[in-house]
């Protein structure tokens, strides 16, 4: 028998030590709380999540409610943690490395979105990209990138398992960077 394959929606993985905080708020106030998350963004545009408590309304979530749709699905994929006396929100960034049917093409698919909207570019307009993906692409040498959703494919002539590890890992600082888009500015 075939089961029709249903993909579970993702809901952010909050800790024992928060849920723990969220009672004794909960007792203070004399009523029910949840934390209200929300992304704030500095000039550079890294993302932060503010976490505060706020009353519960009867159709929210058990735990956590969100500024909007955009922030929980982008913060539903991390985990909520209460440590040291605070709320720290760490992002659970997956980045798996994909062969293409070409040798100089690379594919990197992670569970965060690089970008809506198709983007392409040469080497020579890297310099609209965040600093973090320009320098890294440079210095890697990066031909071409292009990015969609939870696609990011590279053209790179001669990628070895070294360059490979330190792109990996300024894709994994950039996705929990938690940007808006690979654009700078």
């Amino acid at each position: 028998m075939w089961y029709p394959f249903k993909k579970s929606k993702k809901n952010i993985t909050i800790s024992e030590e928060s849920k723990k905080r969220i009672e004794e708020e909960s007792n203070r106030v004399g009523k029910p709380q949840i934390l209200f998350l929300k992304v704030y963004r500095d000039q550079t545009g890294i993302g932060n999540v503010m976490v505060t408590f706020t009353d519960k309304a009867e159709l929210k979530h058990e735990f956590v409610s969100f500024e909007n749709q955009t922030c929980e699905t982008l913060l539903s994929l991390g985990e909520l943690r209460f440590e040291f006396g605070k709320f720290y929100f760490y992002p659970n960034v997956d980045l798996e490395w994909k062969k293409s049917p070409r040798s100089e093409i690379h594919q990197l698919v992670s569970n965060y979105i690089f970008s809506e909207k198709p983007l392409y570019l040469e080497s020579e307009n890297f310099s609209k990209l965040r600093p973090i993906l320009r320098n890294c692409f440079q210095k890697e040498g990066v031909v071409s990138a292009y990015f969609q959703k939870n696609l990011c494919q590279l053209e790179i002539p001669n990628l070895t398992k070294e360059k490979e590890e330190r792109i990996s890992e300024e894709i994994l600082t950039y996705l929990s960077s938690l940007y808006e888009s690979p654009w700078e500015g």
